[in-house]
């Protein structure tokens, strides 16, 4: 993954390109290189520069969105916008990353966004001869107090749901996030994080002590739930943890 994402936006009305640049602008990941009316405009930018993500909406003046990027060799990473879903499934069929229906929410445009950098950096770990220790170390982008705010994953001890927001602790900086426990636990992966209770996530590699009851991590003692105390245990079974000595 580079230090930024160079993207441009082609989109012929005003309001919808304005809207985009304002959420870009929120992500600090991601670098406008140009904003388009046309797909003919673009063309220039994308033979002399290196565009990472494209914003393209379907319905464009002369030659429409989908057949811009179908004429394009090779083709762009692209996120497709528009106001008509029938258009999904013939940019699905064009590799694009996503495809947005306007009006777009902010944590729709996110998810997008969170599901390029997922596939980006797939490509560049299934591409490249570095050694792993050097490349980027995952993270999730999460709004906090009004701005996006980067977190790696590795930081992360455990999640805790209160009435309408979440609590992500790091050991060192609590942040706090309102989205739902499990919005952000389709974002976590299985193979480090595990729900153990209605309003917690913790991290398994941050567990410092478990019972059948209960689970420790950062100095906090978590209970586990009722209906997850099967699927919590078997999850920790698969990290070679003994089990037949537990209170």
């Amino acid at each position: 993954m580079t230090e930024h994402i160079n993207c441009i936006i082609i989109e012929d009305e005003k309001p919808a390109a304005d809207l985009l640049q304002i959420y870009i602008g929120r992500v600090e990941l991601l670098h406008i290189a140009g904003v388009f009316t046309s797909g003919t405009q673009a063309m220039r930018c994308l033979s002399s520069e290196k565009i990472d993500l494209v914003f393209a909406d379907v319905n464009l003046p002369g030659i429409n969105g989908l057949d811009f990027i179908r004429s394009l060799s090779p083709a762009p990473n692209v996120i497709f916008t528009t106001a008509h879903a029938q258009y999904a499934v013939e940019g699905f069929d064009l590799d694009a990353v996503d495809f947005l229906l306007k009006p777009i929410p902010f944590e729709r445009f996110l998810k997008a966004v969170n599901r390029f950098i997922k596939l980006d950096k797939q490509l560049l770990e299934s591409n490249t001869s570095k050694p792993a220790a050097i490349s980027e170390p995952p993270f999730i982008f999460i709004r906090c107090e009004k701005k996006m705010v980067k977190i790696l994953l590795d930081d992360i001890h455990f999640v805790e749901a209160q009435k309408n927001y979440i609590l992500i602790n790091t050991g060192k900086e609590i942040f706090r996030a309102y989205h739902s426990i499990s919005e952000l636990e389709e974002k976590l992966p299985e193979t480090k994080f595990i729900r153990i209770h209605r309003s917690y996530i913790v991290s398994i590699p941050k567990i410092e002590k478990f019972s059948h009851h209960m689970i420790e991590v950062a100095r906090s003692s978590i209970p586990i739930g009722r209906h997850y105390g099967t699927a919590t245990l078997q999850a920790l079974k698969q990290y070679q943890v003994t089990l037949g000595d537990l209170p």
